[in-house]
């Protein structure tokens, strides 16, 4: 078992590395941060985010600002803009590996938590992506991680960086960033050690780290109050009360969301408590807290929870790696990894991918025969390996982003949208699309079928939804669904 845990680790960081491939630049969300950072490294404005001209104040610039080096690193492209995010998955790997170790856990056990965390749906999925969410996670996790170290060694250094990280974390998506690992550690101190919550560092510390975390907020505010006062209520306030998501959300969603181990992440929670294991009670805190935080917010979105992932990967890898409970364990690993390898299968021959592909779900079943309790580890690396090498490169026939962006890049001339706005084109183009107003006569317009007349030179057809929601995007583009016809025109 223990050269296969190493084995999967080493292959785990290859396929990350692997999923640097430019795949182009996903629409909307993604565009958002690959225009707005290469703005940022054109005009020298690094503190105040524009995308395709336009402020965009939704969240602190530091996410930006990763983006930003990888540019530096590798150029303006999608290697760079995902590089960092890719650098961060890896380093909060390693972050849980020191959490597990710190807290009395085997290096098998470790590795396994890492390997966990490392093969997450969201956490693969957004350290191929540039997005908030894994640096988000990264800095809350580091910030408990120096906590931790603080607590067990007594030295004053490891609480200062742990607060400092929380500001950092601020610098990512706003207060929340010292709310969620301030209530984590209240509440395990709460139960464990209430004296500690009377020492007065704590509250000083805590001013300090407000101050280094919403400088940016109070810079907003003090710049583009109107504008930043109506975002932070939009992304803060007003998703607490609006919207219509059952309080159970998360509780379900884990168990899509936190594959390949998500049956058996609760399981180690009854575990624990049976047990009584106390050294994993932070961590059964820590993913509690946040799970039950996020379910009193009315707006669920699957990644806000994120951050509870690194804790639920531990107390799931100590779980596995124990003795007790060997035939649950075995049956449940073995039930999650052939519903994977099913999957995987039926998805090579409905996308009519190179049956090659079907090596990878061979070797997943072959390891599953030899050690049960890793073949998810292993069957839901074959997934990722198919869609990698099979159907991300199937989808990438059907996104025309960059190619039409090299032809509006070619000409001097300023470019208008009308109708369906394709959200990565002001990255591929360079420059500001125009989507505001009526295209002046000598542009370019980007226009969807129907909504301009004007005599195309190019003309094109792309997805019209979000491909964010990849799965629903990938069944759309197999049936044909949400596609539009588009044409490239000079206005008369």
């Amino acid at each position: 078992m223990g050269v296969l845990i190493y084995s999967a680790l080493l292959i785990s960081i290859l396929v990350y590395f692997i999923g640097l491939f430019p795949f182009q630049v996903w629409s909307p969300n993604e565009a958002f941060y690959a225009d707005a950072s290469r703005r940022m490294l054109e005009t020298g404005d690094y503190i105040t985010p524009y995308y395709n001209g336009e402020l965009r104040l939704e969240k602190p610039p530091l996410t930006y600002w990763f983006v930003v080096l990888g540019y530096k690193l590798f150029g303006v492209n999608e290697v760079g803009l995902r590089f960092m995010h890719t650098v961060l998955g890896l380093l909060l790997a390693l972050v849980v590996f020191l959490l597990a170790r710190l807290t009395g856990q085997s290096t098998r056990a470790s590795t396994l938590a890492a390997i966990i965390i490392l093969l997450s749906v969201p956490f693969f999925v957004n350290s191929h992506y540039a997005s908030p969410e894994v640096p988000f996670s990264f800095f809350i996790s580091l910030s408990l991680l120096l906590w931790q170290a603080y607590y067990r060694y007594k030295k004053f250094v490891f609480l200062l960086f742990a607060f400092l990280s929380s500001s950092l974390a601020m610098w990512v998506k706003g207060p929340a960033g010292f709310l969620l690992p301030a209530a984590v550690v209240s509440l395990y101190l709460l139960f464990t050690d209430p004296k500690e919550l009377l020492k007065a560092r704590y509250y000083i510390l805590t001013v300090l780290s407000l101050a280094v975390g919403l400088w940016w907020h109070v810079y907003q505010l003090a710049t583009h109050r109107e504008a930043f006062l109506k975002v932070f209520f939009e992304e803060n306030l007003k998703r607490v009360y609006s919207g219509g998501d059952p309080w159970y959300f998360y509780l379900v969603d884990t168990l899509a969301s936190f594959l390949p181990y998500s049956f058996i992440f609760y399981l180690s929670l009854v575990w624990v408590l049976l047990r009584k294991r106390r050294e994993l009670y932070f961590f059964f805190a820590w993913s509690l807290v946040i799970l039950f935080i996020f379910s009193l917010v009315k707006q669920k979105i699957p990644v806000y929870t994120m951050p509870a992932y690194p804790a639920m990967a531990i107390l799931t890898a100590s779980f596995l790696d124990g003795q007790e409970w060997n035939r649950i364990k075995v049956w449940s690993s073995l039930a999650i990894s052939s519903l994977l390898m099913l999957v995987s299968t039926f998805g090579v021959f409905y996308l009519s991918l190179p049956s090659y592909l079907l090596l990878f779900v061979v070797s997943a079943f072959l390891v599953s025969l030899k050690v049960p309790k890793l073949a998810p580890i292993y069957s839901i690396l074959s997934f990722y390996l198919i869609l990698l090498f099979g159907v991300l490169p199937w989808l990438e026939a059907y996104r025309p982003y960059k190619e039409v962006g090299e032809i509006l890049k070619a000409q001097r001339a300023s470019v208008y949208s009308v109708g369906h706005f394709l959200h990565s084109l002001p990255f591929y183009a360079g420059k500001e699309v125009n989507r505001r107003e009526s295209p002046r006569p000598g542009s370019l317009v980007v226009f969807q079928w129907g909504t301009f007349s004007c005599k195309p030179i190019y003309t094109f057809r792309a997805y019209t939804g979000s491909e964010s929601r990849l799965l629903k995007y990938i069944l759309d583009v197999k049936r044909g669904k949400n596609f539009s016809d588009f044409g490239v025109c000079v206005a008369p």
